[in-house]
């Protein structure tokens, strides 16, 4: 069959069949890709959201787990913690309730009260014989005529200063709860009662119960004591509370504490790993709801892929609709070559789309992945413009504490509030996050002390306000609290009214030195943190009166005059005497920030002139000054004379060392030649350092020494104490060694005669040029046979006594001081010194 000229050839045309062959398959071929891109983008979509559904039910599962699984298990082991702490307490104060009601009766009882009445104690005692038979844990009960209170050290249940206290109480019908007492190994409850126990407002006696501890503990351990710790504690007017006894183990868990009425005492109960399993929630029902969740999720997602990435259909709802550009390369494909030229070329904005193309925000498109360019940097940080340190003065940065006037050019409120940033940051920079404040009564330590601590809680750092106490409060606080060993202390010591400076003590460690340098360095670069701490109000007083009663025992009463130059030792010393059983003189110990009977320095003679005075008037055992800060000591004995704090050191070295033969003493290098001997002679190791609180301080960490004192009367007792510098401490240590020997003052003193010596002399010179002068006597200074020590300004020793001139750190001055066999030897060793000293700067006023 022929063909007509002009027609189509098409099946019979076998080179025309394959090309049509051809141009169908790479038409597929692209349809498929795009199938292909289809199904990625649904499953990259798929992909998403199922991450997103994981990481929802992850943050699900952990809220849901807490809710369901924790807190119910943290509440379960609360509540039954709460049940075993109030179950215990509730048995205690069933028993301690029995035994008050049959002290009551006993105090009721006919004769009882007729022989106290008539002050017979004997015939009270055998009467309380008879009606006391019977009370099984009683140890001791006794009828105490008013007025006839006494210690009583040797007895099975001692009276001491707290059975007094509550005896008087109960005399004048005041409230007498149950207190505990440690006695040997083991501790007592203690009951009192007026006898009458109703009447006039004034009681004729009491009764004082002394019951065994061990009674209280059989009722606690009448618990299953598997289940945790009961720790039984005592409580007056602080929140510390002293541990009685304790019974049980447990450490697995948060405590719990519960009080048990009308007594002091309290449960402390702490769960142990047992209780924790008991209280352990099983995750059932949170596994379930977790795992609905979590399939619904991951079907959610599948639902949401599929609705979201879906083909465009056609008319008839099936087939995957080619995109534009598909369809029109089709067409130029099945067009001859010629048509080509004339056909129009596709919009570049439909080459760069397909079917699949969403429109992503610039936010999505980083959450999902989807932007290729690089990742945008965050704005760098903005630099704190440089400090200006033209008003932070140098001078006022000292050896061992920060101190100067308080002035424009010293130190201010802003001062104060700089010195605040930068004792937070370094606390918080050394692993505590909390410091203690005190302050003593000058008349700028309040704006200065609330400066401080605005200073303080900026940087985050928590403050415990301690109040107006003595330094060595502040110690004590530091060792005691239990959530920082880091504390500073507004005082200038014993400074003059216009003068105000910082204590600090950072982690244990007094700063001196370097790190005050370091403190001041902090503070011009502004390497402060930010934040914002809480201050609290706590007050320690209470504590650290019954600490010291605690630790020392006077054996016999004696009378005191106190004078506290009207700093803040006034507001304490008093009482600490008194509750020790002193009869207490006090003088100048109303706070009074202007001083104004004298300077509160014990370490020069004039201003101890009125405690000498009224001494003598009262006819009292003996007087103690305390400095500015209570942190110093100097007494005086009725004859008017002055013991100095070398002389005071020989008592108390020759007392440790009877208990701790070969310990260390340390001594600064204004003390005499004779302590260093008498040290020897008792079996001790002398040790001679420099002057300063925290240099002393620091070296007796060092070498473990029990005890150690400067001349200016710090005294540093580590045996039975902390180590650091306590002149109300130290006072009451003394009265303890005098009533044990009794002795006299005087007599106890004369066992340690001391070389004729001088005070210290002050010779004034500029802040600026003080130690470059010392280093020049040093290095110039002819002594001749003399032995020089440098350890702290210039000591030279000779065969027949010694001279020292040092750079004072609290002040602009210079220090010396003599000691020899005779007055002569001093005057020529007063010569000597002058001569030295004059070579070095001739407009020196060199009085002495």
């Amino acid at each position: 069959m022929s063909n007509k000229p002009g027609d189509e050839q098409t099946t019979n045309d076998p080179a025309t069949a394959e090309q049509g062959k051809a141009k169908l398959t790479r038409g597929e071929k692209r349809a498929q890709e795009a199938t292909k891109r289809f199904h990625a983008r649904r499953h990259k979509a798929l992909a998403i959201m199922v991450g997103l559904s994981l990481v929802l039910n992850a943050m699900l599962a952990l809220w849901l787990y807490d809710v369901m699984v924790e807190q119910k298990q943290r509440a379960r082991i609360e509540q039954n913690s709460q049940e075993y702490a109030t179950g215990a307490a509730n048995r205690l104060q069933r028993i301690i309730e029995q035994w008050h009601a049959e002290l009551q009766k006993w105090a009721n009882h006919p004769a009882v009260v007729s022989s106290i009445k008539t002050g017979d104690t004997d015939v009270a005692q055998q009467a309380l014989v008879g009606i006391t038979q019977g009370s099984d844990a009683l140890v001791a009960v006794r009828a105490i005529p008013k007025g006839h209170e006494a210690l009583v050290t040797d007895h099975a249940a001692p009276i001491g200063y707290a059975e007094l206290d509550l005896i008087r109480r109960s005399t004048r019908r005041q409230e007498t709860l149950a207190e505990a007492a440690p006695h040997d190994n083991s501790w007592q409850l203690q009951l009192a009662a007026p006898i009458p126990p109703e009447g006039e407002k004034t009681a004729a006696g009491s009764l004082l119960a002394s019951y065994d501890g061990q009674a209280l503990e059989a009722k606690i351990a009448d618990t299953n004591i598997a289940m945790g710790e009961f720790r039984l504690q005592q409580t007056f007017s602080s929140p510390r509370a002293l541990t009685v006894a304790t019974t049980g183990t447990g450490n697995a868990g948060p405590s719990i504490t519960a009080k048990v009425p009308g007594t002091y005492l309290s449960i402390h109960f702490t769960p142990s790993p047992l209780l924790i399993d008991n209280a352990n929630e099983l995750p059932g029902l949170w596994l379930l709801v977790i795992s609905l969740c979590t399939t619904a999720g991951l079907a959610l997602s599948l639902i949401l892929a599929r609705i979201l990435i879906r083909p465009k259909q056609g008319p008839t709802g099936e087939g995957l609709v080619l995109p534009k550009q598909y369809k029109d390369t089709q067409a130029a494909e099945e067009s001859s070559d010629d048509d080509i030229a004339d056909t129009p070329q596709p919009s570049t904005l439909y080459q760069t789309q397909d079917i699949l193309d969403i429109s992503v925000v610039e936010e999505d498109a980083d959450i999902l992945g989807l932007d290729s360019a690089a990742p945008r940097k965050k704005a760098p940080a903005a630099t704190k413009a440089a400090t200006k340190t033209d008003n932070l003065p140098d001078e006022i940065f000292r050896a061992y504490d920060i101190r100067g006037k308080v002035d424009a050019s010293g130190i201010t409120p802003d001062v104060a509030q700089r010195i605040g940033l930068a004792l937070g940051s370094e606390v918080q920079d050394q692993g505590e996050s909390a410091i203690i404040v005190a302050r003593d009564d000058r008349t700028h330590s309040p704006e200065l002390c609330e400066h401080l601590i605005n200073g303080i809680l900026d940087t985050g750092c928590d403050v415990i306000y301690i109040g107006e106490v003595p330094t060595p409060l502040m110690h004590f606080a530091t060792a005691e609290i239990e959530q920082t060993s880091s504390g500073v202390m507004v005082t200038a010591s014993h400074n003059g009214p216009e003068d105000n400076g910082f204590k600090i003590v950072i982690s244990g460690e007094n700063l001196s030195d370097s790190g005050i340098k370091d403190l001041r360095s902090r503070i011009t670069q502004e390497r402060f943190l930010e934040g914002k701490g809480r201050q609290v109000r706590e007050d320690i007083s209470a504590d650290y009166i019954e600490r010291i009663f605690s630790d020392v025992a006077l054996a016999g009463q004696l009378s005191v005059v106190i004078d506290a130059g009207n700093a803040v030792a006034g507001r304490i010393a008093p009482q600490l005497f008194e509750e020790l059983g002193c009869d207490v003189v006090p003088l100048h110990c109303e706070p009074d920030g202007t001083f104004p009977n004298h300077m509160p320095d014990p370490s020069k003679p004039e201003n101890l002139q009125d405690l000498i005075a009224k001494v003598q008037e009262v006819g009292a055992d003996l007087g103690v000054a305390f400095d500015g800060d209570g942190d110093r000591v100097v007494v005086v004995t009725p004859a008017g004379s002055i013991i100095w704090p070398d002389q005071l050191l020989m008592l108390f070295a020759k007392d440790v060392l009877s208990r701790n033969p070969g310990a260390d003493v340390l001594f600064d290098v204004k003390c005499s030649k004779q302590l260093n001997q008498l040290i020897s002679s008792y079996g001790g190791r002398p040790i001679m350092w420099k002057t300063g609180h925290s240099h002393m301080k620091s070296k007796m960490v060092e070498t473990g020494a029990l005890l150690g004192g400067e001349y200016s009367g710090h005294i540093f007792f580590k045996e039975r104490w902390y180590g650091f510098d306590d002149g109300l401490y130290a006072a009451a240590r003394l009265m303890e060694i005098i009533t044990l020997r009794d002795q006299s003052v005087d007599e106890a003193f004369a066992a340690f005669p001391m070389l004729p010596s001088t005070p210290e002399y002050r010779v004034a010179i500029a802040d600026s040029e003080k130690f470059a002068f010392i280093e020049k006597l040093i290095e110039q200074g002819d002594f001749q046979t003399g032995k020089a020590t440098t350890i702290d300004g210039l000591r030279v020793d000779f065969a027949k006594g010694w001279g020292l001139v040092r750079a004072s750190n609290t002040a602009a001055e210079l220090t010396l001081r003599f000691e020899a066999e005779n007055e002569a030897t001093i005057e020529k060793l007063k010569q000597l010194f002058k001569r030295e000293l004059r070579k070095i700067n001739k407009n020196l006023n060199l009085d002495f």
